[in-house]
């Protein structure tokens, strides 16, 4: 996506992103670029305000973006107000990030109880951080595809 349509009618985003909170220092190009391109595209430009609005929506974290794929789907012109990233804070640095660091820490926790379990203790239990941090950034990727700002101008 070039990211140079406006968006369709129903949908709206307003505000420039601020990425600064959601990517460390190191990452992965790739994931990023993607990520970028789903949830802020480059090249963004709001759609005109023609018109009355049904819905506005102040957000685009889980909950805004329901409330906005919902009054879409039933035939409400929606905007949809999002200062920073779809998918909120949620996606970008609360919810998502730290669940995926926490599964992480807990396959290492239950590798440790090995010998309890009658299974050989593993040779090292060294966590590698850069691929859990990696493998997190890899998981908001995938979910951003489904809250990606071309999915919610399909929607409508």
């Amino acid at each position: 996506m070039s990211g140079t349509e406006p968006a369709a009618p129903g949908v709206a985003q307003v505000a420039q992103a601020d990425t600064s909170r959601a990517w460390g220092a190191r990452h992965d190009a790739a994931d990023r670029v993607e990520l970028l391109e789903n949830l802020r595209p480059p090249g963004w430009r709001n759609p005109d305000a023609a018109g009355r609005w049904n819905l506005v929506v102040i957000g685009a974290g889980p909950a805004g973006l329901i409330a906005a794929r919902i009054a879409a789907a039933l035939g409400a012109r929606v905007a949809l107000i999002e200062r920073g990233l779809l998918g909120g804070d949620c996606l970008n640095i609360g919810c998502v990030p730290s669940k995926a660091i926490i599964s992480t820490s807990r396959v290492l926790a239950g590798r440790r109880d090995n010998l309890r379990y009658g299974l050989a203790a593993p040779q090292n239990l060294d966590a590698a951080f850069a691929e859990t941090m990696r493998r997190m950034r890899h998981i908001r990727v995938r979910i951003s595809r489904e809250d990606a700002a071309i999915e919610l101008k399909r929607e409508g």
